[in-house]
């Protein structure tokens, strides 16, 4: 009776953390959607609350929604919130690379966070973006398969200007790779990211000229996500009209 016991315990324990992994991602989706910071906020500080600190695996998940909140915030210009969100989040990688320091997510997270600091320190922009492509790089030599660390490494040479290193084409290779790997684990449902990357995809190809991969990637973002309303009212239209000139 005694390990019966255990066991219900032990699966109810299981159901409850995929029940709670099932919601937070369903909320970080809806919060990416809508482009509402409220949402994040919200979300990040239920996950806080519920975080275990001494758990990695419970503070990566912290640290992603502090990377999507961020983000967020530097979008609207919010550099102080920011600012108070990055030192918290530093905080925590630097605890698990104080035990892990080849935790490859952990050091990702570390170069982004770095590079979040750049909108706000321009004149420490170069110094920064440096900083922050050695860990991101270091963390894709790590584990070259993890979806999260290409995602990070294509934006690491999507927004930049040339002037510090941005390549288009560069990015375009780490985000079709991502996708892949997203596609091949059927871990598309839901995902925030694998949308976000559906679309950098497109916008690339539409940047550098390849017009009907960029339309033919529009198309598969928005059948992905019919509400993607950067896509749906922006890039596909203003293409359309490129492709009917």
């Amino acid at each position: 009776m005694k390990i019966k016991h255990l066991l219900l315990i032990f699966s109810i324990l299981s159901i409850q953390s995929v029940f709670g992994q099932h919601t937070v991602r369903k909320e970080l989706y809806q919060a990416f959607l809508s482009r509402n910071i409220k949402k994040w906020e919200s979300m990040t500080l239920k996950v806080e609350q519920n975080t275990n600190f001494n758990k990695t695996a419970d503070l990566l998940q912290l640290i992603h929604c502090y990377y999507g909140w961020t983000s967020e915030l530097l979008d609207s210009k919010q550099y102080k919130k920011a600012e108070t969100n990055i030192v918290k989040a530093e905080k925590w990688i630097d605890k698990i690379l104080a035990k892990e320091p080849n935790n490859a997510l952990a050091v990702n997270y570390k170069g982004v966070f770095i590079s979040y600091r750049i909108p706000y320190n321009k004149t420490k922009a170069m110094t920064l973006e440096k900083q922050s492509k050695q860990l991101i790089k270091k963390a894709l030599a790590l584990n070259p398969s993890n979806a999260q660390i290409l995602f990070d490494n294509g934006n690491a040479y999507y927004y930049p200007p040339k002037l510090f290193g941005g390549n288009k084409k560069t990015a375009l290779s780490y985000y079709q790779k991502a996708i892949s790997i997203l596609e091949k684990q059927k871990n598309t449902n839901g995902n925030w990211m694998y949308v976000q990357l559906l679309m950098l995809e497109a916008r690339c190809n539409d940047l550098l000229g390849n017009l009907e991969s960029a339309k033919k990637g529009y198309e598969k973002t928005l059948r992905t996500e019919p509400n993607f309303k950067i896509v749906r009212d922006k890039y596909y239209p203003e293409l359309q009209k490129q492709l009917t000139k």
